[in-house]
């Protein structure tokens, strides 16, 4: 007699004994095969040849086996058993329903197949968890064949359903059959209850077991076969306490049964009435307590169940939420974040219900208590969660009107969360609620300016029907003012009322409405005026709505600049979305968005969270979002309202644009041009508005479209060479004339002409790669480019419309310095008496003293026309840098010919220098003088630049420096020679020139001058020092900051000595001068021009600036410069004295802040944590400050002391720092200092030991620098007793 209980415990003792000795390792595949065949056979023909004790011998030699066996035989084999079981449960079948017949004789056949399949089952599929969990071990146990199964042999398949064929087909059709054996009344079939329990709970195990497998739980047909067999036991056979300890143990050890999990429960309550079964499981999880500290698998699996569950079936979840709700204090913060995400499910849930009765909306307003309260958690990732929570909430059917203000009052506030994770939601969720709100009238759009006109009017229309109502009734004060009141209070009724119907989709329900006094009206004016009162309530909630949104506009701006790519991206969706609703500053966000497009693109890598958008980069979000809003087409127009529409858009990008957003809008069209997202079309239109002139055209719209058109031209330069007769006659002409800033623009466009190398990388549509030849002289353009330098209208835009136009002469002709030098004689004409004058005042003047912006000793010189003055100043300033630019153009054209010339191998060799004849060098002097050409057609230039060409490399740059050095000032017949004593003078005496635009642009005329010759800087420099600290003027002291660093540029070694002079400027009154005065530092230090020596200190205050530009300045300054081989811990040592000792110490609540945001930068480098330690410590020893002492051990409390070496330097360092322990701040911030430590190494015995020797040592040496204290205090006292007893 078989006895399934007894067998199953010596299968788990060991594996069990064939008594005929009969084996299937080792033998042949073909003998294998044909002894499958012939038991396959025998239970084919009835599932009651099991009994048969040679069957059954062999068919535990399969089970026993089964990993010796070839892959496609054992897939037979669970084939032969599973179709075997089939006709069993049929002929068990046949029997209960046949009466007289005993259905017992069929037990011990059933019994049988238990235990085989329990057997083989188990056996496949522990060797599958072995080979996954240990697959190296690929030598151990019984020598198998090749043809074995390979997962005793080491395979690298993962599961038995991968090297079986058909495995969990199997296993699919096994779970099936148990399905239709489970729906029988077993009861029949075994004599005693247990019995029957045993047959069943092995089925019950193999479902447990497979489940266990991941592969298993991802195919829905096998997962839905093996939950319908248990939840068949669960309603047949009592097996409740089974299936819930079978479920709360996969949450507990498997995490990826926990959704899984959620489904079985589902099934369980929807399909077999398993209400039971969810609550004892949701019970037990009520019930236990998790640690996020020791369980790490348990609270994460149950989270993710809960969730499931409220997804699946939430009404299960509504009966235990009294008990689960405890678990919103658990200490696992992943659980206190899956609660807040099961309430979000369960209150959709509720508002979809269609009845919504009073407890319904009382438990929904609970439920938005609860997620309101969550905001406030103490972990970054519960707050994250919650406004997840508030996202899908409020972006269903269901509008929540009356909790929407409070929501985002909430989600505004975490715009200003410490962690970035959370700001990042707040953004996404603060765009959902826009893109669901529920104001829906006039187009959606939130216009605050809109909204408040249609508000007056109904609030106008209310008050005259109210009037009207009035003076038909008796006593027309008191209902007057009951409606005036009434009318008041709709906004607080709103606002308070919370029970109200907060799913509501539209407008309120007649019974929610306000009251209205229709006494004295008509049934319709009665009608008319509830309307016009819900009418009322909806402009001022919207109205509120979008004040909401203004308070959120300054925060979403600042996060555009987060270093946090995340938090860029979700900005720029929520600054796209408030466009398309019209809201009020929305462009001002798109318009800051542009300066995104230089941040680098990103790589194919992803963040830690995996998130696909935001591995695409900003910049291509960036310009995805330009195009979705101003290039894309509107289906509903045709192709040429189309292309009218995108160039209106981009027309408007111009308007108002600062210089910075230019510059930015500039790169992101080119980078449109360059992927051609702009059509031909819009070219087209942007020339015809450009030429418009058959009706005057606003100034505005004809300059947006030149700008575009040269933003376009970057990428393209045909569209400047199609058309330049277009330019000539709109820019150079007529209306170029008579709007300066149009003729600048259409300067830079013509520009691009000269584009032969962009700056820029890759290659430029349109040009050659070779060097663009120059125009000759004689070319129209230059013409007209000479009529704008010499318009004679006074504008203070033709200054930047003149500098474009020198900038065009020099980048497009072919002598553009003869064009210059005509151009400066004919505004010299204009002004020669004045000059004449002037010179003859400044040899009557022989000495050296300057009256920088001081009074004048004698009257100020008497400019009858300063205007024509300061246009000559300028020109000539701007014509010394320019002329720089074209030396070094020459300079690198004769090397590039000259590599171009050499052969190959000459190419490598050195070539011996050789001495410049003094011909040549008289060649280029008076080419110098006389004009330069680049890429001349005429033999005798080509001449004199092959002879230069022939020498090196180093020859060809000293002869330009020479030029650039001795002939350009200081030539005979040197223009600019004439104008640097005049430029000298006027700087000297800005006191005696009262006008300004004057004072301005000589001083940065002679800064430009200074840049071509390091004689003429090293003369003059001390005269632009005194400027920089003396002139009144902030333009000058700006343009000056400017001219050093040029300077540090040019003439490196000039500034060396007077480095300090830079640094000055960072303490001046104007705003305008520290801002540029940073700038020009943070370029400078940055790029290594300036070796940083002790100046960071100066640097660091800017960071405490009361102007928050200057603050955000000096934080992204030691932002990059943290990136740059450890600068800011290299400087530390002089940064805290700079801030904490001497006259221009910082306080100390200053010196905390900037200390604190400085630390940042070195605290995740242990090592140079250490060496700061033993720094630190060396300062107190050497210090007798009580201030700096304070400081020293704020700084020092500011490290984080992870290992244990820091803390070994600090206990040994005690030595240096204990006689100071006698100051309160000192002492606390040492004790401050074990407590942090703690907190890192609570783990490590090593350190813990350490850190209870320094809280030992340093309470004594406390006591040791009190005692001392005190003595040293009577000690004096004594002494003074003494002195007076004496007198």
């Amino acid at each position: 007699m078989f006895n399934l209980h007894e067998q199953l415990l010596g299968l788990q003792e060991g594996e069990p004994e064939v008594q005929d000795g009969f084996t299937l390792d080792g033998v042949d595949t073909a003998v294998a095969k044909r002894a499958i065949n012939e038991l396959t056979d025998r239970l084919v023909v009835s599932g009651e040849n099991i009994n048969d004790k040679e069957t059954f011998s062999k068919l535990m030699c399969f089970a026993r086996d089964l990993v010796a066996l070839d892959p496609k035989l054992v897939a037979r084999g669970l084939d032969m058993l599973v179709a075997g079981f089939e006709n069993q449960i049929k002929q068990v079948s046949a029997t209960l329903s046949t009466p007289g017949h005993d259905p017992t004789q069929h037990a011990e056949a059933l019994d049988r197949y238990a235990f085989l399949f329990q057997w083989a089952v188990e056996r496949g599929e522990s060797t599958a968890s072995r080979s996954r969990s240990a697959q190296s071990q690929q030598g151990k146990g019984r020598k198998r064949r090749g043809n074995a199964m390979g997962l005793a042999a080491g395979s690298s398949a993962a599961t038995v359903a991968e090297v079986v064929p058909g495995w969990k087909d199997k296993l699919l059709d096994l779970f099936a059959v148990v399905q239709q054996l489970l729906q029988m009344p077993l009861g029949r079939v075994w004599n005693s209850v247990p019995e029957r329990d045993t047959f069943i709970g092995v089925f019950t195990r193999l479902a447990h077991k497979t489940m266990e497998n991941q592969a298993y739980s991802k195919d829905a047909d096998f997962q839905s076969a093996l939950f319908n067999a248990l939840c068949i036991w669960l309603q047949n056979y009592n097996g409740l306490y089974g299936l819930v300890t079978m479920i709360t143990q996969n949450l507990q050890h498997y995490e990826h049964l926990s959704e899984s999990m959620a489904s079985l429960v589902q099934l369980a309550y929807e399909a077999y009435g398993g209400t039971q079964l969810a609550d004892e499981v949701l019970r037990d999880i009520a019930g236990k307590s998790f640690s996020s500290v020791h369980d790490k698998s348990g609270p994460k699996n149950t989270a993710r169940f809960l969730v499931k569950l409220s997804q699946l079936a939430p009404k299960a979840l509504l009966r235990q939420m009294g008990l689960l709700i405890r678990h919103l204090d658990s200490e696992a913060h992943i659980l206190r974040s899956a609660m807040a995400d099961v309430i979000g499910h369960l209150t959709l849930y509720l508002a979809s219900q269609e009845e919504q009765t009073d407890i319904i909306k009382n438990q929904i307003g609970e439920y938005f208590d609860i997620i309101e309260q969550r905001f406030q958690d103490a972990h970054y990732l519960v707050r994250a969660k919650v406004l997840q929570v508030c996202q899908f909430v409020c972006s269903g059917p269901a509008k929540f009107p009356k909790r929407r203000p409070k929501l985002i009052s909430l989600i505004i506030g975490r715009l200003e969360d410490k962690a970035s994770n959370v700001r990042k939601h707040a953004i996404r969720a603060l765009t959902v609620m826009l893109e669901s709100h529920p104001f829906s009238l006039d187009g959606a759009e939130l216009r605050a300016e809109q909204l408040e006109a249609s508000l007056q009017k109904i609030t106008d229309e209310l008050a005259q029907m109210t009037a009207e109502s009035t003076r038909k009734l008796p006593q027309p004060d008191s209902n007057e003012a009951d409606l005036e009141t009434k009318a008041d209070s709709d906004g607080e009724e709103e606002g308070s009322d919370i029970g109200d119907d907060d799913t509501a989709t539209g407008e309120d329900s007649k019974e929610s409405a306000p009251d209205f006094d229709n006494a004295g009206l008509s049934p319709e004016t009665a009608a008319k005026a509830m309307h016009l009162q819900f009418q009322q309530r909806y402009y001022r909630d919207a109205l509120y709505f979008v004040y909401q949104l203004q308070e959120a506009h300054p925060l979403m701006l600042q996060l555009l600049g987060s270093t946090s790519k995340g938090e860029v991206m979700e900005a720029m969706d929520y600054f796209v979305t408030a466009v398309r609703f019209r809201v009020d500053e929305a462009q001002e966000g798109i318009r800051r968005m542009s300066h995104l497009i230089w941040t680098p693109p990103s790589g194919n890598s992803t963040n830690s969270e995996g998130v696909a958008e935001e591995a695409r980069g900003v910049r291509t979000k960036l310009l995805d979002s330009y195009m979705q809003l101003y290039l894309t087409p509107s289906e509903r127009l045709s192709d040429g309202e189309n292309t009218s529409r995108i160039t209106r858009n981009l027309i408007s990008l111009t308007f108002g644009a600062t210089l910075a957003e230019l510059t930015s809008l500039e790169e992101l069209i080119r980078t449109l041009m360059n992927e051609h997202m702009i059509g031909a079309a819009v070219v087209d239109k942007l020339r015809s508005v450009y030429g418009y002139t058959k009706k005057p055209l606003p100034p505005a719209q004809r300059r947006g479209a030149i700008i575009i058109l040269g933003m376009l031209a970057q990428a393209n330069r045909a569209i400047v060479t199609d058309d330049i007769d277009l330019y000539l006659r709109i820019g150079l002409g007529k209306y170029g004339h008579q709007d300066l800033v149009l003729a600048k623009y259409t300067c830079m466009i013509l520009q691009c002409l000269g584009s032969g190398r962009s700056k820029r990388p890759g290659t430029v549509a349109g040009m050659d790669e070779e060097e663009i030849k120059r125009l000759p002289m004689n070319n129209p353009i230059f013409d007209g480019l000479q009529r704008i330098l010499e318009e004679p209208r006074r504008d203070p835009e033709w200054f930047p419309a003149a500098e474009q136009a020198l900038n065009a002469i020099y980048a497009l002709g072919e002598k553009p310095d003869a064009l210059a030098v005509q151009i400066v004689r004919n505004q010299a004409k204009l002004v020669q008496n004045l000059i004449a004058s002037i010179s003859a005042a400044n040899e009557a003047t022989e000495s050296d003293a300057m009256e920088v912006d001081e009074e004048p000793s004698e009257a100020p010189v008497k400019l009858t026309d300063p205007w024509d003055l300061t246009r000559l100043v300028f020109i000539v300033g701007h014509i010394a840098i320019k002329e720089i630019v074209l030396l070094e153009s020459v300079e690198a054209e004769l090397k590039r010919r000259k590599a171009d010339d050499e052969p190959q191998p000459k190419r490598r060799a050195s070539t011996p220098r050789s001495k410049p004849s003094p011909q040549r060098k008289g060649r280029r002097g008076k080419q110098a003088q006389n004009g330069m050409q680049v890429d001349s057609d005429s033999d005798d230039a080509n001449d004199e630049l092959n002879q230069i060409a022939g020498t090196t490399e180093d020859e060809i740059g000293d002869i330009i420096s020479a030029i650039r050095e001795r002939e350009l000032l200081y030539g005979q017949k040197s223009l600019l020679a004439l104008f640097g004593p005049l430029l000298v003078h006027i700087c000297k005496n800005l006191g005696k020139f009262k006008d300004r635009l004057l004072t301005v642009h000589a001083t940065a005329a002679l800064a430009k001058f200074m840049c071509i010759s390091s004689s003429f800087c090293e003369e003059h420099l001390p005269l632009l020092l005194a400027l920089l600290q003396k002139a009144k003027s902030p333009a000058i002291r700006s343009n000056v900051s400017i001219a050093l660093g040029d300077i540090t540029v040019c003439f490196n070694n000039l500034i060396g000595e007077n480095v300090h002079y830079l640094y000055g400027p960072l303490h001046d009154n104007d705003t305008r001068v520290k801002k540029t005065t940073l700038m020009v530092l943070t370029h400078l230090i940055l790029n290594g021009m300036v070796k940083v020596k002790g100046q960071l200190g100066e640097m660091a205050k800017c960071l405490e600036d009361k102007d928050k530009r200057v603050a955000d300045m000096a934080r992204l300054f030691f932002s990059e410069l943290a990136t740059k081989d450890n600068a800011v811990y290299n400087n530390l040592p002089d940064i805290i004295s700079s801030l904490s000792v001497g006259t221009n110490a910082v306080n100390e609540e200053s010196f905390a802040r900037i200390m604190k945001f400085l630390f940042d930068f070195i605290k995740e480098k242990d090592r140079q944590t250490d060496n700061v330690v033993e720094k630190l410590c060396q300062r107190m020893r050497n210090t007798t400050d009580a201030r700096q002492c304070r400081d020293l051990a704020y700084c020092m409390a500011l490290l984080p002391y992870k290992s244990e070496r820091s803390v070994r330097r600090l206990l040994d360092g005690m030595q240096c720092y204990q006689h100071k322990l006698a100051d309160n701040v000192v002492y606390k911030h040492f004790s401050d200092i074990a407590s942090k430590a703690r907190s890192h190494a609570a783990q490590k015995q090593e350190t813990k030991t350490l850190l209870d020797e320094y809280d030992s040592k340093l309470k004594e040496a406390r006591a040791k620098a009190t005692g001392e204290e005190e003595t040293s205090d009577a000690e004096n006292s004594d002494v003074e007793n003494s002195d007076v007893d004496m007198e």
